[in-house]
């Protein structure tokens, strides 16, 4: 898994109640200030479109917590080994234990 642009966000999650954005793929996922909106990242392969356009999923990122959008092409079966990549990622220390939330259920608690 291939993790891009934790570096803009570094700042937010040193805060308590950050709110911070992320889309993903099978393969990267990049992460962004919560100011900016999903379909205006285009980076490393991955662009979320509104109406399941783009190849991304897009993500809200709260303390303790992951909100995967709903993306027509991801089942619950491959967000969950997609979260579960991005959360093994040494880089992502800072998120471990989080639970993942697709759809509104929890797919990792």
């Amino acid at each position: 898994m291939n993790i891009s642009g934790l570096d803009t966000i570094s700042g937010d999650i040193a805060q308590a109640g950050y709110f911070v954005k992320c889309i993903l793929t099978d393969r990267v996922a990049v992460f962004f200030p919560g100011s900016i909106q999903h379909r205006d990242v285009k980076r490393d392969g991955a662009s979320y479109e509104d109406d399941y356009k783009g190849n991304a999923m897009a993500a809200t990122i709260t303390p303790g917590r992951m909100d995967i959008r709903f993306h027509e092409r991801y089942s619950d079966e491959a967000v969950q080994r997609i979260a579960a990549s991005v959360l093994g990622c040494q880089e992502m220390e800072w998120a471990s234990g989080f639970s993942i939330i697709y759809q509104g259920r929890t797919l990792i608690p």
